[in-house]
């Protein structure tokens, strides 16, 4: 394993096993999902993707979040996921610093390239997560979500290397809502792009992800299960 390699495996695990940070108590406020266009794939060979770090979610650039104060701060994320033997494996960690909002996810359902064949061709690198998790804030557990992440691995849109991306949206499993929705935005930076814009001009930092190729034991035969794509973007 490289240096580079070794700090986001210790990343990954720092957050993974991090505490919350104190915040005010709220409801979550449900609103309609927007559909997916649908045409999302299990990526074939299938890979795998890791990653950790953080972005910053400014006033006005989070949705459907039922009042929960966002004012600039960070939230961290830890993850991996993909195939593995037949099935999907992986484990999301997050944590809205604005709030409280902790997710940590109890199973994963899913591994798509959510755009394939789409243009302009860098949408074809993004990966997005999905399954369910236990949600809580500031310690106090809210419920089971089903949610869905998006990632992208900038390196492997154009050189020199632009920042990676990261999104999230949790549904609720009783309504079908998407109760929680932070656009995708480059590390760091605290506006979603809305397209596969790059960010190599935001502050410097904020992490890793990192799109793996293929081995012979990245693979599966079950289909994937995600909640609807509630405007993450690219």
């Amino acid at each position: 394993m490289n240096e580079r390699a070794k700090r986001i495996s210790r990343l990954v695990s720092a957050l993974i096993t991090g505490g919350l940070v104190l915040a005010t108590l709220v409801v979550f406020r449900s609103v309609p999902a927007r559909a997916w266009g649908g045409g999302e794939t299990v990526p074939s060979p299938c890979d795998f993707t890791t990653g950790g770090g953080w972005i910053r979610i400014a006033a006005g650039t989070a949705s459907n979040n039922g009042g929960l104060p966002e004012s600039d701060q960070k939230a961290n994320f830890g993850l991996v996921g993909g195939c593995k033997n037949g099935g999907f494996f992986g484990h999301v960690n997050y944590v809205d610093h604005n709030n409280g909002l902790h997710v940590s996810s109890d199973s994963i359902t899913g591994y798509v390239n959510p755009c394939p064949g789409c243009s302009p061709p860098e949408a074809n690198n993004a990966r997005d997560i999905c399954g369910t998790a236990d949600v809580s804030i500031r310690g106090s557990f809210i419920g089971t979500f089903n949610f869905r992440v998006r990632t992208i691995d900038a390196e492997q849109q154009s050189s020199p290397p632009p920042k990676d991306k990261f999104g999230i949206e949790l549904q609720n499993q009783s309504t079908g809502n998407i109760d929680y929705l932070v656009p995708t935005r480059c590390l760091a930076s605290d506006s979603p792009t809305g397209d596969v814009t790059t960010c190599s001009s935001v502050n410097p930092g904020g992490g890793d992800i990192e799109l793996h190729k293929h081995n012979p034991s990245t693979f599966t035969n079950i289909g994937a299960s995600c909640p609807d794509d509630g405007g993450l973007g690219y």
